[in-house]
């Protein structure tokens, strides 16, 4: 269900490291940029406090874009400094194929970054090493069976948006739901960023499990897609 090839490099926030500062992984993450191979480009959240920063000197010859401003750039390694939760949905895409590599850098311990980064397998650029979380578990396993299943359903062009994928969307969210299991948002949508979920399909999935989980009523609810037994699949699943 991944469909993302590009590989994925992240710089740690690491502020218990001697000597780390913000400016410090910027110049890191520039520095990793200038090692591959192809067109560069970062792209930012905000131009202002990115032409202040020292990796800005760093990135010769390279594509500086804004999201949605990327006419100048056609396909080559990425560099991504304090990335929006919109950025992190279309980095998630490979930047639609065109991304060779890309590189992270966090600002903090934002949660869905930091998922989407564990269940990628992001390598540091510091040590070569693989996220450290990236084997220990993100979702209850019966939320993850379901989630997989649901990926497995959807046609992700759609995102979420059709009456079909909705409903197998809601239902899916619906059943974990009333059978006691939980999740937290930013994980889970992480996770589904990680597993074949675009952007796109990211923010309905947010809409959908805030509500499910505030046990707001969906009007109209969609008509439940599913056989009786779906809870009891996706437990045998998970065991």
């Amino acid at each position: 269900m991944n469909a993302s090839s590009a590989p994925l490099y992240y710089v740690p926030w690491s502020p218990e490291e001697p000597g780390w500062s913000t400016d410090l992984a910027g110049i890191r993450g520039a520095d990793w940029l200038m090692t591959q191979p192809g067109q560069k480009l970062v792209l930012v959240p905000q131009m202002q406090n990115y032409r202040q920063h020292p990796m800005a000197q760093r990135v010769r010859n390279s594509v500086v874009a804004k999201r949605g401003g990327l006419s100048g750039w056609d396909r080559g390694p990425v560099l991504a400094p304090w990335p929006t939760r919109e950025i992190v949905g279309d980095l998630a895409s490979d930047l639609r194929g065109r991304a060779t590599a890309i590189c992270v850098i966090p600002w903090g311990t934002d949660p869905l970054l930091t998922t989407w980064l564990r269940t990628r397998r992001a390598v540091s650029v510091v040590d070569g090493s693989v996220h450290p979380e990236a084997d220990e578990p993100l979702l209850e396993p019966v939320v993850e069976a379901a989630m997989t299943e649901l990926g497995q359903h959807v046609n992700h062009a759609n995102a979420l948006g059709s009456d079909l994928d909705k409903a197998f969307a809601v239902h899916t969210l619906l059943k974990l739901h009333e059978a006691g299991y939980r999740w937290n948002v930013d994980e889970l949508c992480g996770w589904a960023l990680g597993h074949g979920f675009t952007g796109a399909e990211e923010d309905r999935l947010r809409q959908y499990t805030t509500k499910v989980l505030e046990e707001s009523p969906f009007r109209p609810l969609p008509t439940d897609p599913f056989a009786p037994g779906a809870i009891e699949r996706w437990q045998d699943q998970a065991s």
